[in-house]
């Protein structure tokens, strides 16, 4: 079949799960034609993927979908509060005292206008898919696989079967990008590898139901549990703020599951339970060697796997697909520069690898706590015991529900599409998030006098902010940019906070809101400026 005869669209995107929707509803959001392949047809039954980030639900707003998040089903002034327990029903040792979805908006409102919210997979997932139907140039195709692709130097050839029927379609697309998990096919097919330690540790999930435990837990009101004695670890989490859980156990490989037994233990006293399902699953730390070829990209889990321990997984995977949405855009509308997209892996690979170390430090620091034999003990010695313990869990354990620096503190200063200042860069921080207007990093959220965010302003093409400059401070680059098609418009500042929040007269920030340009004067050359932005100056990765 010659690629004429093939019905064309600009993007198909493999897996439409909660990465490869995200994509959907950013290129839809966008304006671009893309099909969304999926296997499956039915949404997803197993818990996975609790924490919904803040700068994840900062694109959601975008999107128009974070409120929808808000209520999709978990309730909204459940403290988000964090435990260590003996055992379910046993000693407690620490609480982390987190505030609930609703109160983390106000808490976080001085550097966030969305804060992050804890909102199982199973619940937010079947919003993504709702607000798909705000985008008829974006096309779901469940139940259906691609079965072979081929890329030239135009475009991708597409082969789909509808698994239900046999049927095979034939497409042609622009671009393809691979969100189709963990074992993706697709990046097997490329050859590409994953670099990394693999299967550091054996796990077991267990999905159940109990209203006689949410009975107990009234006096425990919290959103996860993590369970420390000498016979072993686990985490327990609410699936839905209700009276459904998930276990996850560690084990040996090729432990038997045995679901009722883990879960009697973890409980620590006789409880009646319903046991739903159960998988066993390893925990990797490895990033692929390459995110591209030629016009096929990997993002979400085909591009990275890591520990469940922090909530980067399938927020690092929507930050894949937003870096990557605004420059297929650009490169579609024609005014990308040609090593625009040579970009994606060096501003994302750097991202996705320091956020598998970090996971993997959590989930070290957990392995690692020294779980005295008599922790259970009712004994002034176990009492002691508990103590002890409590204050390692203080000093080593906090940092993984305060990670604010994960969220929202990443920064592509190194990228070739960010014009540097020459100022340092500032420490990394796992914890602490420092708003800073320095080329690469978020541009910073501040309330404006009409009740939006300075987020609400970025999205669609480049925006410039002024502070107090002349016209002829900006001819420059907006000429530049009206010769080159690059979409680049203006908004005046007045507000004094915001002035000083932003740090230069002139701050230009990028479709995906970082910023890519600052100063205090026009630039000499803005052409030079404009080309390096747009990527057309990018040096060969």
């Amino acid at each position: 079949m010659t690629a004429a005869q093939r019905s064309k669209i600009p993007v198909i995107v493999v897996g439409a799960g909660p990465v490869g929707l995200a994509l959907g509803n950013e290129l839809g959001w966008r304006g671009i034609g893309c099909k969304l392949v999926e296997r499956s047809t039915e949404l997803v039954d197993f818990p996975t993927c609790e924490s919904i980030n803040a700068r994840t639900l900062e694109h959601m707003r975008r999107w128009g979908m974070a409120d929808a998040m808000r209520d999709a089903g978990f309730p909204p002034d459940m403290p988000r509060s964090v435990r260590f327990m003996t055992r379910v029903l046993g000693y407690e040792l620490l609480c982390f005292e987190r505030p609930s979805n609703r109160d983390f908006q106000q808490t976080l409102g001085h550097v966030t206008p969305e804060g992050g919210i804890w909102c199982p997979r199973m619940l937010f997932e079947p919003v993504m898919h709702r607000h798909l139907t705000h985008y008829p140039q974006v096309q779901l195709a469940a139940g259906h696989e691609v079965t072979r692709f081929a890329q030239d130097d135009d475009g991708v050839d597409v082969d789909l079967q509808d698994l239900r029927t046999g049927q095979m379609t034939y497409w042609r697309c622009d671009y393809l990008v691979a969100c189709d998990g963990a074992a993706s096919g697709t990046r097997k097919a490329l050859g590409i590898a994953l670099a990394g330690t693999f299967a550091e540790g054996h796990n077991i999930t267990l999905y159940f139901e109990s209203v006689a435990l949410a009975a107990r837990l009234t006096d425990k009101p919290g959103v996860m549990m993590d369970i420390v004695n000498a016979e072993g670890r686990a985490n327990l989490s609410s699936v839905d703020g209700r009276a459904r859980w998930r276990l996850t156990v560690h084990a040996m490989p090729h432990e038997a599951v045995d679901p009722e037994r883990r879960i009697r233990e973890a409980l620590g006293q006789q409880l009646d339970f319903t046991v739903i399902g159960a998988k066993p699953w390893d925990g990797h730390r490895v990033v692929a060697q390459r995110y591209r070829d030629r016009r096929v990209f990997l993002a979400g889990d085909a591009a990275h796997l890591l520990w469940p321990r922090g909530g980067f997984g399938m927020n690092t995977g929507v930050g894949d697909v937003v870096d990557l949405g605004w420059k297929l855009e650009a490169m579609l509308a024609g005014w990308g520069g040609a090593r625009l997209l040579d970009s994606y892996e060096l501003e994302r690979r750097p991202v996705a690898t320091r956020n598998v170390d970090e996971a993997a430090s959590n989930r070290a620091e957990d392995a690692g706590l020294p779980v005295p034999a008599d922790i259970e003990d009712d004994t002034p010695a176990g009492a002691q015991a508990r103590h002890r313990l409590a204050e390692v869990i203080r000093e080593r354990r906090a940092k993984e529900w305060n990670s604010l620096g994960i969220q929202l503190g990443y920064t592509y200063g190194d990228s070739p599409l960010c014009v540097s200042d020459g100022t340092p860069a500032l420490p990394q921080s796992a914890t602490d998030y420092v708003p800073n207007t320095r080329p690469g990093a978020r541009a910073p959220h501040g309330w404006l006098e009409d009740g939006r965010s300075t987020l609400d302003l970025f999205g669609r093409g480049f925006v410039l902010l002024t502070f107090g400059v002349t016209q002829d401070m900006v001819a420059g680059l907006l000429s530049a940019a009206l010769e080159r098609k690059v979409p680049l418009q203006t908004v005046a500042i007045e507000d004094v906070a915001i002035a000083q929040l932003y740090e230069r007269r002139l701050v230009l920030v990028r479709p995906d809101g970082h910023v890519a340009w600052r100063s205090d004067q026009a630039p000499r050359d803005a052409g030079a400026v404009i080309d390096q932005i747009r990527g057309s100056r990018l040096t060969a990765a």
